[in-house]
């Protein structure tokens, strides 16, 4: 029974491994054949830690393949290893313009993190208008969580917009909604329930 067992796992395995395999054989063709979502999909592949090793360099090498045609989420993913330095130097400028690229394709991620170098002055000027102008792209177009509460806040503070509180109310409560903690945390901090009807 043991062995039964045994010889079934080491099976289960070989397919898994042979699956993965596979994957990355169809990837690899498609990405040289110049497919841009085949050269994302293979520069995630690189860049987790699951069934391939770990390379960022290569995954960075079909990242920028993939964005230099106008793949946003590649934009992104190139966006996000140059501002967090992750695995590689950090290089806010790089970080902008791949944000910024993929931004303009409408990734909504990007415009967050567009809002948030222009709030913190990371790699650009600070400018509290322009990162609130990004922050509601992306919490009224890509309906994200984390911008709902940052363009809430900035209204409620009137932070680089005219101060609306009711406003920032309703994008605080949008993102509470969402299952967003920090809104949540905000929320209850703030006793925000007692501006509701």
């Amino acid at each position: 029974m043991k062995t039964t067992v045994k010889k079934w796992f080491f099976c289960a395995i070989l397919c898994l491994l042979g699956m993965s395999v596979n994957a990355q054989v169809t990837f690899m063709r498609a990405a040289e054949d110049g497919d841009a979502n085949a050269q994302y999909k293979l520069g995630r592949m690189y860049s987790q830690d699951n069934r391939y090793q770990k390379d960022i360099k290569k995954a960075m090498y079909w990242y920028k393949k993939a964005a230099a045609q106008n793949q946003k989420d590649a934009a992104l993913a190139l966006g996000e290893l140059y501002y967090y330095g992750i695995e590689t130097d950090r290089n806010n400028h790089l970080a902008y313009t791949y944000f910024n690229q993929a931004d303009t394709l409408g990734n909504y991620e990007a415009s967050y993190c567009l809002g948030e170098m222009y709030e913190k002055g990371v790699g650009v000027n600070k400018n509290l208008q322009t990162a609130f102008s990004y922050y509601k792209k992306a919490a009224d177009k890509g309906n994200l969580a984390k911008a709902m509460f940052k363009t809430g806040t900035m209204l409620y503070y009137g932070q680089g917009c005219t101060k609306d509180i009711a406003k920032g109310i309703n994008y605080i409560k949008l993102a509470f909604n969402e299952g967003y903690p920090t809104a949540l945390e905000f929320w209850n901090q703030e006793q925000l329930w007692q501006y509701e009807e």
